[in-house]
């Protein structure tokens, strides 16, 4: 009899372990307000008062990124105020440089499965054009870890990674998928069809607010920004287009979180 209990108190002692291990990141998280480095740069909102381990790591990810970003920007007014400074300033009528450098921050994920940060920035330092793009920062609440974006697709999907360039470990690598410029080129209307290579990359992020899988071509020239059109795709498109189960699942829970608050 005294076996008998000890093992069913070990089975309600590991029953209990795994419901918290389970539990473990499905409350959504609360991000910091908006906050900006100067005006129009904004920084990467960390998570208020972290809760265990994963998202102490989070933040330490993020407040990585602003410290890149504060130095991008230091770079950027110094690179700008060299290239002026050779020329008398009052010729300068474009408003552009040192104070031509914005950021703009929106979270579009807070849980169960993944915190997710898209930034858009913009940016003249010189030279012949101005410049942008679109980062995501997506984290496993689970591990705290940047979200690894080829685990959201079917492993039979041709899916390729970009890996030149990005030096940043918290932010998404963008990637080329088999299949996802043909829907994109429709999604545009063919504006900018002779911009986007074959094996055209794209930055990908999920959106529970829209209930979608949001897409953006990345690595465009700087005369051709302006193709870089936000895209969303259904769950049902995106389903058809090879994307995983356990993701598109985690994008609808989250949606009904928010509906039911």
């Amino acid at each position: 009899m005294q076996g008998t209990r000890k093992i069913a108190y070990l089975a309600l002692l590991l029953f209990g372990v795994t419901t918290l291990v389970q539990g473990a990141g499905k409350a959504q998280v609360l991000l910091s307000p908006k906050r900006q480095i100067r005006k129009g740069v904004d920084q990467w909102p960390l998570i208020v008062r972290p809760k265990n381990d994963a998202e102490r790591r989070i933040n330490e990810y993020l407040n990585d990124l602003n410290g890149r970003l504060s130095r991008s920007l230091k770079d950027c007014d110094a690179n700008y105020a060299e290239l002026i400074g050779k020329r008398d300033r009052s010729l300068d009528k474009s408003g552009e440089g040192a104070e031509f450098f914005s950021q703009d921050t929106k979270v579009t994920m807070l849980g169960p499965a993944f915190l997710s940060l898209v930034a858009t920035t913009d940016f003249y330092c010189g030279g012949a054009h101005p410049y942008g793009f679109t980062s995501a920062a997506i984290f496993d609440l689970r591990s705290g870890e940047p979200a690894e974006v080829l685990r959201w697709f079917l492993p039979s999907l041709k899916v390729s990674l970009v890996e030149e360039g990005t030096e940043e470990p918290a932010l998404e690598k963008s990637v080329s998928v088999v299949g996802l410029l043909e829907v994109y080129r429709e999604a545009t209307h063919h504006e900018c069809d002779e911009t986007f290579s074959d094996d055209q990359s794209f930055v990908i992020w999920p959106d529970a607010n829209l209930g979608k899988v949001m897409i953006q071509a990345d690595r465009l020239p700087g005369c051709c920004q302006a193709c870089g059109i936000e895209t969303g795709l259904t769950l049902e498109q995106a389903r058809r287009l090879g994307f995983s189960e356990a993701f598109l699942q985690a994008i609808s829970d989250a949606q009904k979180k928010l509906l039911n608050r």
